[in-house]
């Protein structure tokens, strides 16, 4: 595992909403906006690294929450209240956090409503639990027809911003 943060990017790996691994990749740092990179790490350096945070302006319908621990992280973006995206974020500092956080992750995501419905797995996100990549950035978009394609776009957008701000981060 790696004990400092990587200096080109990270991996990402998205799932559907059935718990299938869809993309593994790696996202680079230098192609994500630095106005934006400049507001996450700003955002972290105000509000730490467990926060429960409303955007401002055009983006006041869009909340994030961040819950964190020695490196390992779950991340939640609501949409006027509606839960557009999921993730997990691995800095691969602590191995014994990471697999607590990777664990409860995964559990949560099982137990959701909407996976009774579109699950085809018999064992939906446990990819998530074999991954080594770090730093790493797992996630789930969350299909709601109350959030527009848009505002998904943003999510997305801001979903791996604050990921690479986090992922960065020394703590």
């Amino acid at each position: 595992m790696n004990a400092s943060p990587d200096a080109e990017g990270f991996f990402i790996a998205g799932f559907a909403i059935d718990g299938s691994l869809e993309v593994k990749d790696r996202w680079n740092y230098r192609d994500l906006s630095s106005r934006w990179s400049n507001v996450c790490d700003e955002l972290l350096r105000t509000k730490g690294v467990n926060f429960d945070h409303t955007w401002s302006g055009p983006l006041s319908h869009i909340r994030t929450r961040l819950t964190s621990a020695r490196g390992a992280g779950l991340c939640a973006v609501y949409v006027n209240d509606h839960i557009a995206w999921s993730s997990l974020l691995l800095r691969g500092n602590d191995r014994g956090a990471e697999l607590a956080t990777s664990k409860m992750y995964v559990s949560s995501l099982q137990q959701t409503d909407f996976l009774q419905v579109f699950a085809a797995l018999s064992e939906p996100f446990a990819e998530v639990l074999s991954m080594s990549e770090r730093p790493l950035m797992a996630f789930v978009p969350i299909p709601d027809e109350a959030v527009s394609d848009q505002d998904y776009d943003v999510v997305r957008e801001l979903s791996l911003h604050l990921a690479s701000a986090f992922l960065r981060a020394d703590e």
